[in-house]
């Protein structure tokens, strides 16, 4: 009887974790499903939307389907030095960005490396704008965006299922910064918001 049970309580633990693991995957496509859904509510009813600022129909934006394997951890190294970057616009103007640091991440076991702006002159604002090699074919040719949350640790967590589109996606008139160079990815990254079609 004692053997039976030694044989059980691993098959047991197997399932166990089989289980609780597809559970946690539930849960995340809920996270970037909701994530999403109020990203629609915004742009239908908030006064900040373009598309009620500009008193257009707002058709909802795809998105690729949530996938964990693009939520990953990154380290960040800060610049010491106060070192400035210009990046250009959407309508052709410039805007001078503070370099706050690199984060190091890997990307489907590649190693990929992001440059983090911070905005001059408006306290805690940060810039992270990246292209990859779905610029242009399934997402938004001038790059998306991706928040960033930052505190006193150097880990940070990326998650590319969140990375949107700027303004000048739905409408030319609209000023978005570029990516610079330093953050045009070589890899495919199948997350987060697809072209927009209006």
């Amino acid at each position: 009887m004692k053997k039976v049970w030694l044989i059980l309580i691993p098959i047991a633990l197997v399932i166990f974790f089989m289980m609780r693991s597809g559970g946690d995957d539930e849960s995340y496509s809920q996270e970037i499903n909701q994530f999403w859904e109020d990203r629609h509510d915004f742009f239908k009813t908030s006064k900040a939307s373009p598309f009620v600022q500009k008193g257009e129909e707002y058709q909802e934006v795809e998105y690729f389907d949530p996938n964990p394997n693009f939520k990953v951890n990154g380290k960040l190294e800060r610049f010491t030095s106060r070192e400035t970057l210009t990046l250009g616009n959407s309508d052709g103007t410039t805007t001078a960005y503070l370099k706050f640091a690199n984060v190091q991440f890997k990307i489907t076991d590649q190693p990929c490396k992001l440059l983090i702006l911070k905005a001059l002159g408006f306290g805690n604002q940060y810039l992270l704008a990246f292209g990859d090699a779905t610029s242009g074919v399934e997402t938004y040719g001038g790059g998306r965006y991706l928040d960033v949350v930052i505190g006193k640790s150097d880990l940070v967590t990326l998650d590319f299922n969140k990375a949107y589109n700027p303004y000048c996606a739905y409408f030319d008139d609209f000023t978005c910064p570029f990516p610079p160079r330093e953050n045009l990815l070589e890899v495919e990254i199948k997350a987060g918001e697809k072209n927009y079609d209006s």
